[in-house]
């Protein structure tokens, strides 16, 4: 499994924690469906900033009912699911994870690359769905 542009879990751990205390809820999974539909309506290239993390929040945004296409990686989706301490997946946290990549991503690089070296192999990151819709 790689570990290429996964976040530290204590990183989100606490991440996770600040933002539950911030919005006074612990099922923040609803305000990061939210957020990201938001996003993804204001353009729908703004997929790309989540990077290699889309496929997963794809699947945890469709799981949600919002109506993003039905064109799948599951290969990659399974691997940049979060999970809890028991090993299961957290969608929560995975959209944190999401966004926690974009936001840097973004910092560093000002643009929204769809191409990621990972595990010495060229990621380019396509969806057909986002990239050939109407606007």
């Amino acid at each position: 499994m790689t570990t290429a542009y996964k976040l530290d879990p204590a990183y989100l751990d606490a991440r996770m924690s600040a933002l539950k205390e911030q919005v006074g809820t612990n099922d923040v999974l609803p305000i990061f469906v939210e957020q990201t539909r938001k996003v993804l309506a204001s353009d729908r290239l703004n997929y790309r900033r989540y990077g290699p993390y889309w496929w997963a929040m794809k699947r945890v945004l469709h799981e949600e009912g919002i109506d993003i296409g039905a064109f799948e990686e599951p290969a990659w989706a399974d691997v940049y699911f979060e999970r809890d301490a028991s090993g299961n997946v957290d969608r929560a946290r995975t959209l944190l994870a999401a966004w926690e990549f974009g936001d840097d991503n973004m910092e560093a690089y000002g643009v929204q690359s769809n191409v990621y070296d990972i595990d010495d192999t060229t990621f380019q990151l396509y969806d057909p769905d986002q990239e050939e819709r109407d606007h």
